[in-house]
């Protein structure tokens, strides 16, 4: 566990909010001795998917024998998850350690003014300064929001990957797809390979001729690189032709993630990264990440999945259709108040057979969503509110039956209340 100092510190920047912008982070970077130049990173944006992109590209580096250090978030129960070196979760004394030397930095002192720092770049620095102390050969980072603005943008990446774009953080990266299509490749470096899967029709009216006035390359999915999925895996050409590759996320969506994590292999291949096939094959099989399609029980199945928005809805819907959770299913789903749970609403209910809305702390009023799954509801299908999780899980079990499933999605703060609670253990 780590210190309570730490914890205190940490809890004591929550409410710095949501701050963009570079200033403070080159600052406290410069006072810390710049641990950021210390590896090379590959640095990771798009609405959906950069997680597990950063999980699959994270394992095919660690299966090849590269010490890797992983910056993801957020965190679903314990802090250091966003935080991992080498597979594992960063060490409770180094993450101390370097928690304890940023709040230093952050105050300042001797004709130094202090720097005001968000929650997420405390993090940004605690992280970036433990994989320069712990030696990590590599670096994969997951920005937290948007690109250009973005702490993790501190980095000088010899890859940058935008997974996909559509409408999320609409207040602070604009209020159309283009815009913040824009405001992601602020993650591109003029002469380095942009990895993508943006669709043609954004590419061809505003990232292609952004990225030409920028000197960046790109490599595209379904243009430079191909994936086709079969079963539980993949086959991808790109300069190489891989057959039959085992993908260790369930979910038909995961082979786009996985097609853009060996897009990248590809790309630093040439910088003196070379992982070979039987690494892919290795990594892409032991990948896990939590909160993205996690099986966490069975009779019923219980799945748990952070589908916050309706991009990642669409994709959860792919995999529905697909019949992966057995039927009945129960949805229970809770959501964050500033997200568009319309959307993800009118693309899971028509796919479930009840629904279940709960709370957790610092998500909406069930009792202000429900209103929504009633009316995209079939007629006669149980929606229900109940704000107590374990027993919105419970009855949700009761509902689905041994052979049914039970799909606890939405919020992240959900999947990590569920993860810490466990509620399926219930009696």
């Amino acid at each position: 566990m780590i210190h309570p100092d730490t914890t205190a510190f940490l809890d004591g920047l929550q409410k710095t909010g949501i701050r963009p912008g570079l200033s403070r982070i080159r600052r406290l970077m410069a006072r810390l001795g710049h641990p950021e130049r210390a590896y090379p990173c590959v640095l990771i944006t798009g609405t959906n998917g950069k997680g597990s992109t950063a999980a699959f590209l994270d394992a095919m580096l660690r299966a090849s024998g590269l010490r890797v250090g992983l910056f993801t978030s957020p965190h679903l129960v314990d802090v250091r998850e966003r935080i991992r070196i080498d597979g594992a979760l960063v060490r409770p004394a180094l993450f101390d350690a370097c928690a304890a030397d940023v709040r230093a930095a952050m105050a300042g002192g001797a004709g130094h003014p202090p720097i005001r720092a968000t929650f997420f770049e405390a993090l940004t620095a605690i992280g970036l300064l433990a994989f320069a102390r712990d030696g990590v050969s590599f670096a994969v980072v997951e920005v937290g929001m948007g690109g250009r603005l973005d702490s993790t943008n501190i980095v000088e990446p010899w890859v940058s990957v935008l997974t996909n774009v559509s409408l999320d953080h609409q207040q602070f990266l604009g209020p159309t797809v283009d815009a913040i299509a824009i405001e992601k490749i602020g993650v591109c470096r003029r002469g380095r390979v942009l990895v993508t899967a943006v669709d043609d029709a954004l590419f061809d009216r505003t990232l292609g001729p952004a990225l030409r006035r920028r000197g960046v390359p790109c490599r595209r999915l379904g243009h430079e690189f191909q994936v086709r999925r079969h079963g539980d895996g993949i086959d991808w050409q790109g300069q190489r032709d891989l057959r039959g590759l085992p993908l260790g996320l369930t979910g038909s969506f995961q082979a786009e993630n996985a097609a853009l994590a060996l897009a990248v292999v590809e790309a630093l291949a040439p910088l003196g990264i070379r992982v070979d096939d039987p690494a892919v094959r290795r990594g892409l099989s032991a990948t896990v990440w939590p909160g993205r399609m996690q099986v966490v029980s069975r009779r019923p199945l219980v799945v748990l999945d952070g589908c916050h928005n309706p991009g990642a809805a669409m994709r959860l819907a792919q995999t529905l259709d697909e019949g992966l959770l057995p039927r009945p299913r129960v949805l229970v789903h809770a959501t964050k108040p500033d997200k568009d749970f319309v959307g993800v609403l009118d693309l899971l209910v028509p796919r479930v057979d009840a629904v279940i809305e709960t709370w957790v702390i610092g998500l909406a009023d069930p009792r202000d969503v429900v209103h929504r799954a009633v009316l995209v509801a079939r007629p006669g299908m149980t929606v229900e509110v109940e704000p107590d999780l374990a027993m919105a899980v419970r009855r949700a079990r009761t509902l689905a039956g041994a052979s049914g499933s039970v799909l606890i999605a939405g919020s992240l703060y959900l999947v990590g209340a569920a993860l810490g609670g466990r509620p399926w253990e219930d009696a």
